[in-house]
């Protein structure tokens, strides 16, 4: 059984964002070296405490489908597509899966395991070798995360801060995007100040994956200035491969997946949560 070992985990990573005081790493902060040896690494759908500057300017789903062209085939409300669309209004189906072409990716990773889906971890590898031979060093924090690892990440923050704070922080369970093998989170190792924290989108790396990634298929999911379309705050780490077509027309129009594909915004979740009654 894993739980023992997620809750551990998930403990560990609470107490150690906890003792952030109101920085923005969230979920997503940096753990211990005793975590980084573990079996299975933590990230997050998680947020930060939002930018320093106003909001970007973004474009609604109706200009986004006017004069911008057709977007490309999505969502899919298939899990097995990379065109699934994951939020807090659409829940994968089922709420537990699992994908059946996980593996490893080859490239550095922070922790031991950093699976990602055969195509995505491909596209990750094509991109961190781009990345390398810009000169630039760049370490996968937290891939896919299964739906008993998410539930007792997100469990622990409800008991801890209430619900209303582990929604603005946490991806329930089933609503993860690091669920659906296609999300990694990215970050320099050498940098701790930036480590999962906004301010990694100004850095070399985050300025060169602000460009580049979309080559290799993968897009900033949760853009600046578009929490109130994706449900989460600004997060330059968190990549999501959709495939080159749609990872470029979302780039270079500066839209999120939800405007791309004339989706309604999902800011919050339809249901209240019911916590598991397994301790």
């Amino acid at each position: 059984m894993r739980i023992p070992l997620v809750g551990a985990l998930a403990a560990l990573l609470l107490l150690v964002s906890g003792c952030a005081d109101g920085d923005d790493a969230g979920e997503d902060a940096p753990v211990s070296e005793d975590a980084a040896s573990a079996e299975t690494p933590v990230g997050a759908d998680e947020t930060s405490d939002g930018p320093a500057d106003g909001p970007a300017e973004s474009v609604q789903p109706s200009e986004a489908a006017a004069g911008t062209g057709r977007p490309a085939a999505g969502p899919d409300s298939e899990p097995d597509s990379v065109h699934v669309l994951v939020n807090k209004q659409n829940p994968l189906d089922p709420l537990d899966y699992t994908p059946d072409d996980l593996r490893h990716v080859d490239a550095p990773h922070e922790f031991e395991e950093a699976p990602l889906r055969e195509e995505a971890a491909g596209a990750y590898e094509e991109l961190h070798a781009a990345a390398d031979e810009a000169g630039l060093e760049l370490w996968a924090t937290t891939a896919h995360r299964d739906y008993d690892f998410q539930q007792t990440l997100y469990e622990q923050r409800l008991f801890q801060d209430g619900a209303a704070a582990a929604d603005r922080v946490s991806a329930r369970p089933g609503h993860s995007e690091h669920q659906t093998g296609l999300a990694v989170d990215v970050a320099d190792l050498q940098n701790r100040e930036c480590y999962l924290r906004t301010c990694f989108g100004d850095t070399e790396q985050g300025r060169w994956l602000e460009v580049h990634a979309a080559e290799f298929g993968f897009i900033i999911r949760y853009p600046e200035g578009a929490e109130e379309i994706t449900g989460f705050d600004y997060e330059p780490w968190h990549l999501r491969y959709v495939g080159e077509e749609a990872a470029r027309a979302v780039t270079e129009r500066g839209l999120t997946l939800e405007e791309y594909w004339d989706q309604p915004p999902a800011p919050d979740y339809e249901n209240e949560y019911e916590p598991s009654t397994v301790d």
